[in-house]
């Protein structure tokens, strides 16, 4: 039986992406950027991408580091935590255009979760 391909939809195909939720469940750093550049691979030029993550920002004395990114949070789940300056490396890598500044919500200082959206450069 073959093995399915991870990429459902065409390059450069889609308008509008939605990540909500999703990406802080990498299992490490090579996993977080192939989520993201599958999730960045669809947009067409001018495309946006909405993103809704959990980060540490906020809540940097309240998350404990297990390895790398790993990071068990005060309500004791273990998610991949950016911050700012990872998200502002990986838009610059993608060559993405911020388009609304970084937001961030500390949920009942259980988790911080971060919203990240950025226009595809043409």
């Amino acid at each position: 039986m073959s093995r399915p391909s991870r990429r459902h939809l065409k390059d450069a195909s889609v308008d509008f992406v939605i990540s909500s939720a999703v990406l802080h469940f990498a299992r490490d750093d090579d996993e977080f950027q192939e989520m993201l550049l599958g999730s960045w691979r669809p947009l067409r030029p001018g495309g946006v991408f909405f993103c809704r993550l959990a980060s540490t920002i906020g809540i940097e004395d309240r998350a404990q580091r297990i390895e790398g990114r790993s990071f068990r949070l005060p309500d004791g789940s273990v998610r991949y935590l950016v911050n700012e300056e990872l998200l502002a490396e990986a838009g610059a890598r993608l060559d993405g255009e911020l388009i609304d500044p970084l937001k961030t919500t500390i949920v009942q200082n259980q988790r911080s979760m971060t919203t990240w959206v950025m226009r595809k450069r043409a």
